[in-house]
């Protein structure tokens, strides 16, 4: 497994709200954090950067450490981002991880 750690200072526009993650989807079983135990959701959010194209990440992050009144549109900060990218029976997999989604107050 490789996990590469994500400059966290980039402001992030969150482009959908958060939707449960599951570990077994048929079955209705949730997902959850490693360390905290917590149910883990999935926030769509975009990067920009200076001068590049924007990019879309699928954030994965627990669901208390998402603000409340998250909304369509606001820009928020993740903290402890990362990059995790593996391989399971043959499969490629990747996806970010935050441990917390921090709104970004206009002004």
């Amino acid at each position: 497994m490789l996990v590469l750690p994500v400059d966290g200072s980039h402001m992030l526009l969150v482009l959908a709200q958060p939707v449960p993650q599951f570990k077994d989807k048929a079955n209705g079983v949730a997902a959850t954090d490693r360390v905290s135990g917590a149910p883990l959701v999935e926030v769509p959010v975009a990067l920009t950067l200076e001068g590049g194209q924007p990019q879309v990440l699928r954030v994965s992050v627990p669901q208390p450490a998402v603000p409340k009144d998250l909304a369509v549109g606001q820009t928020v900060r993740a903290s402890g981002l990362t990059f995790v990218s593996g391989e399971k029976n043959g499969r490629t997999w990747q996806i970010f991880r935050a441990s917390a989604l921090t709104a970004v107050r206009p002004g």
